[in-house]
């Protein structure tokens, strides 16, 4: 609808992935119960991971703009980029995500590493739930 097009605001969006970036470290260290041994291992590459995968959400966001952008005016070419843009955006995360669990196999328990993907996945979504809470659905053809 006009109103969500209107309400949809990227600097919203940038905020809240920011603060999410911040919280994110302080829900994982709440919710992750590491030994010293464990922490010294796991902390490193959590920090590595969390830049790995900073351009992928900044790419759902640009995603996210470029498709509010077009909205009135989406024409097949700008709606099949954007597919494809969505689509890779979600394999590269996979991706990541596959590259840093059995990075995290190698040195950590399976529980450990499970735990902390689960806690990456339920941030990811509550993010992902509030972007496309603020996005409308493509529109009718009138």
């Amino acid at each position: 609808s006009f109103a969500q097009i209107e309400s949809f605001d990227s600097t919203y969006i940038e905020g809240l992935k920011k603060d999410v970036g911040g919280t994110f470290k302080e829900i994982v260290k709440e919710n992750l119960k590491l030994t010293e041994d464990e922490a010294k291992i796991f902390w490193p590459i959590f920090d590595e991971y969390m830049v790995a995968r900073s351009p992928i959400f900044e790419e759902r966001v640009s995603i996210t703009e470029e498709y509010m952008m077009n909205y009135y005016a989406l024409d097949d070419a700008t709606a099949k980029d954007l597919i494809s843009k969505a689509i890779q955006s979600n394999q590269d995360l996979l991706d990541l995500r596959k590259e840093y669990v059995n990075k995290m196999f190698e040195l950590l328990p399976a529980p450990l590493v499970g735990k902390f993907f689960q806690i990456d996945n339920r941030v990811s979504a509550l993010l992902d739930l509030v972007r496309m809470s603020a996005t409308p659905l493509v529109r009718d053809e009138e």
